[in-house]
């Protein structure tokens, strides 16, 4: 099944014919070979319509030919071509004998054009197999597909035989079942229904006419019907830039640009560099120093060259300056191998780096900073990665990546799919204190609830000698806190706190493992114009990670509360 291009269409019904032949071994009913009735009337539409095509071809060859003067090579490939479509038309015109043949055999075809004997199983067998004809089948069609073999491609393995035996097909090959059956036999052979057969020389004709297309495009391209003709013309504009600022003058040009539809040149396209700011150019290396030459994909006669823009310095307008070299080989007519060739010149603009973040001007040391790296310009190109001097990073995705700084400053190298972009550079500080408060009841345990002034115990006013509990909370500063919120997680873990009564201490010194102090607790003598002292010994503070570390930069750190 197989010679020349096949439509989707024909794909599809030789698919089909596939799946049913594989069907009918296993004895389905008739409702599977009336199937076999649209199969083949598919094959013979199809079949009808490229003969009409084929038909064409040699008078577009005939035409090609006298346009060009009548010359004699020029004539010896049309006369090969009439022979060609005659020879097809003679085995086709005895394949449809062949199928009149079975038809009448098997009673016709009723008023509606449908075969009376369709589900018949003996007449295929007997007339293609008992009395030969399967075989003298096979001999035209293999004769036809030699004389394509050696006269039109001068290469017997570009064609293989139209009618094979099983050993000659690979999905038969190895099987114990059907390798060993002639081609008779393995499209004919017992109990092969009527209809079924028919397909089969549908199909073969199918093949046939397919090796015909085949042939017939090869010589075609031999004469004029495949000279260099611009039958394809199209309006191109040549713009100086595609982007261009609001009030500037936008400048391009019209033209007609123009194509072969019958030709499908070789196209390459290779990369320029310039080691003396742009007075010689040369090829680009490749890493294995051999020179950069890439070959495009060709549709409609145009090339289609797609690569990531590269630039190693820029002018005080942010433009760099770079070239390629376009070339274009095509046959002539005459068959003389012309190249066309081209020095295109582009210019990459810097790209704007944008950075979106909480605390842009300076980072936190040792704190998750979020930043949200921007590159307008590439659009749905973008496709960041990232890397850091003075800094580890995290995430990077979509531009997204958490920067916590381990040194004075920050070096963000932005590359977009391996290429370098730039370096954005950052200052860091170190995180401002925090206050220590004094606090009544449950509060400001977690920073992101903000401490009511109702809560706060004034240093100035005292304490109520029946308050039972008291906290000593941390509040981080205001502006850090907005910037990092997950970042402003401290707790007080250890303090020591200690009565005095009339200027003498009460006891010794309380250690407390808490933000909360149990007045209850600790001192349940306590009495009105008693002083309390508290020191804070030991702050912590959690990171966005929850990793904890020490903190030693609050204030104040000691308080001397009197009780009312």
């Amino acid at each position: 099944m197989a010679g020349g291009q096949m439509s989707p269409r024909q794909k599809m019904i030789n698919l089909m014919y596939l799946v049913l032949i594989a069907m009918l071994a296993l004895n389905v009913d008739t409702a599977v070979l009336e199937k076999f009735v649209l199969i083949n009337q598919s094959f013979e539409n199809t079949n009808a319509e490229k003969v009409t095509d084929n038909i064409d071809k040699v008078e577009a060859i005939r035409a090609a030919v006298e346009d060009s003067g009548n010359r004699s090579e020029d004539l010896k490939v049309l006369e090969k071509a009439e022979q060609v479509r005659a020879d097809a038309r003679v085995i086709l015109t005895y394949m449809n004998q062949i199928k009149d043949s079975i038809a009448n055999m098997t009673g016709g075809k009723d008023k509606n054009g449908k075969y009376k004997g369709y589900t018949d199983t003996d007449a295929i067998s007997r007339f293609m197999v008992k009395l030969g004809n399967g075989d003298t089948l096979k001999i035209r069609l293999n004769n036809y597909s030699s004389f394509i073999a050696d006269e039109i491609f001068e290469d017997t393995s570009s064609v293989h035989n139209l009618a094979r035996d099983a050993s000659e097909i690979d999905i038969y090959r190895d099987d114990e079942s059907f390798g060993h059956l002639p081609f008779k036999e393995l499209n004919f052979g017992y109990n092969t229904p009527m209809v079924g057969g028919l397909a089969s020389i549908s199909q073969l004709q199918s093949d046939l006419i397919n090796l015909e297309v085949k042939a017939l495009e090869k010589l075609a391209a031999a004469v004029g019907a495949a000279d260099l003709k611009f039958d394809v013309v199209t309006l191109t504009a040549l713009p100086d830039q595609k982007v261009v600022a609001a009030g500037a003058k936008y400048r391009t040009q019209l033209f007609l640009s123009a194509a072969s539809s019958s030709i499908t040149p070789e196209m390459s396209a290779a990369p320029l560099v310039s080691k003396d700011g742009g007075k010689t150019w040369e090829i680009a290396l490749g890493d294995d120093d051999i020179p950069k030459i890439d070959t495009l994909d060709v549709t409609n006669g145009r090339g289609n060259y797609e690569f990531t823009a590269k630039a190693s310095g820029y002018d005080r307008e942010g433009l760099s300056q770079q070239r390629y070299i376009g070339s274009i080989s095509v046959t002539l007519p005459g068959g003389m191998d012309t190249t066309f060739q081209d020095t295109i010149t582009y210019y990459v603009a810097r790209p704007v780096i944008q950075v979106q973040s909480g605390a842009v001007q300076a980072l936190y040391r040792n704190c998750g900073n979020p930043l949200q790296i921007n590159v307008p310009a590439l659009g749905a190109e973008y496709n960041p990665t990232f890397t850091a001097t003075g800094a580890s990073l995290i995430g990077g995705r979509g531009g997204k990546v958490t920067v916590v700084p381990t040194g004075n400053s920050v070096s963000l190298r932005v590359s977009n799919s391996g290429l370098p972009l730039g370096t954005e550079k950052f200052n860091v500080r170190d995180i401002p204190s925090p206050k220590i408060v004094v606090t009544k009841g449950p509060g400001c345990a977690n920073p992101k609830n903000a401490c009511g002034s109702n809560r706060l115990v004034s240093l100035k006013d005292g304490l109520p000698a029946a308050e039972s509990k008291i906290n000593i909370d941390v509040i981080p500063d205001k502006d850090f806190f907005s910037a990092l919120p997950d970042e402003g997680q401290y707790r007080v873990v250890k303090l020591e706190v200690l009565l005095y009564r009339n200027g003498q201490p009460l006891g010794a010194v309380r250690r407390v493992n808490s933000r909360t102090v149990n007045l209850s607790s600790l001192y349940p003598d306590r009495k009105r114009n008693d002083q309390l002292r508290v020191q804070v010994i030991e702050v912590k503070r959690a990171n966005f990670q929850d990793n904890v570390e020490d903190v030693t930069n609050y204030a104040p750190n000691f308080f001397s509360i009197t009780l009312q």
